[in-house]
């Protein structure tokens, strides 16, 4: 392997296809309607950041060839380590379009020449398609199994934002239970607790309890209210029959009760009926007792669980 300041530290032999070579209006445009789209941070700006270079938004797109080439200067200067230095020119390089398919496109060029592993190849094409909205695509390259898994959060909140219209192409959740990431921002973890919770209601419960104890009352008290606030109809009869037979722990039985009659569930108009059949389906009916006129209990719609409800053994909304 080339030592570290090898070919590719002098501008003009990594762009020795085009020494003059310039990013068109049209790609600087994309790219910046990309980055809005983003919450203003593309995966690029993340790993202009790892290399300590200041204001990403402002170096990249390079709006000229003068301004690439500082920006090759200021991947250079950059503390990081040459490996993660080619994995940015990389990164920039596969933005040069092909146009002979004849010759090797200018990025697979020089990964070629700096010898670039393999691995860093494919992370790098897979965050390269998510700055370009191929989600799918850029999932191929990302759920490898060589791969650690890097910027897991941002990956998530990107594809949970940018909602596929199949509900059986969940791509968060897909990306999610392949790579098995840590995710510490309880804001991502509550974003995957709702796409879970969107198909099923044991699924999300079950799964929380693996997650940080601080969020865990967050996350219960989260698919309660999901559930029981739903608009009218028998899809919200048929979950909150779900919720209320699952078999909760010591700890998610008081969040439930406390949830429903002080804190915010207590507004729910299901909430005095919730707790009623809960303790009916854990054999505690002749114990409950209403919890007073602040509870509110729904009288009409497809959630009445009374009367004839309980007729009907619970499942079948009233008609």
């Amino acid at each position: 392997m080339e030592d570290e300041t090898g070919s590719w530290a002098e501008f003009d032999q990594v762009f020795a296809f085009d020494t003059v070579f310039a990013y068109g209006e049209q790609t600087i445009n994309k790219i910046v309607k990309s980055r809005r789209s983003m919450d203003n941070e593309l995966f690029i700006d993340l790993l202009l950041k790892t290399l300590s270079i200041k204001g990403p938004s402002e170096v990249y797109p390079p709006k000229s060839n003068q301004d690439l080439r500082k920006l090759h200067k200021q991947i250079l200067k950059s503390p990081s380590p040459p490996a993660h230095q080619q994995c940015v020119l990389y990164y920039i390089l596969k933005d040069v379009p092909s146009h002979d398919k004849h010759t090797a496109p200018p990025a697979a060029t020089f990964a070629k020449s700096v010898y670039l592993p393999g691995k860093y190849r494919i992370f790098i094409d897979g965050i390269w398609l998510m700055d370009r909205g191929k989600y799918k695509e850029a999932l191929d390259h990302l759920t490898e199994p060589v791969l650690i898994p890097t910027f897991p959060e941002k990956i998530i909140s990107t594809l949970c934002a940018h909602r596929q219209q199949r509900a059986d192409e969940d791509l968060a959740l897909a990306y999610y239970y392949t790579v098995k990431p840590a995710i510490e921002s309880y804001k991502v973890l509550e974003t995957l607790f709702a796409r879970m919770a969107a198909s099923g209601v044991a699924e999300p419960l079950f799964w929380s309890r693996g997650q940080p104890k601080a969020f865990r009352r967050k996350l219960f008290e989260r698919l309660v209210n999901d559930v029981l606030d739903a608009p009218e109809g028998e899809e919200r009869a048929r979950r909150s029959m779900e919720l209320v037979h699952l078999p909760f722990d010591a700890e998610e039985e008081g969040w439930f009760e406390d949830y429903l009659t002080e804190g915010k569930g207590r507004s729910i108009p299901r909430a005095k009926d919730a707790l009623r059949v809960r303790a009916i389906a854990t054999g505690h009916g002749d114990a409950f007792v209403d919890q007073g006129s602040g509870l509110r209990g729904d009288s009409s719609g497809a959630m009445e669980w009374s009367g004839s409800s309980f007729e009907h053994g619970l499942m079948t909304p009233p008609r």
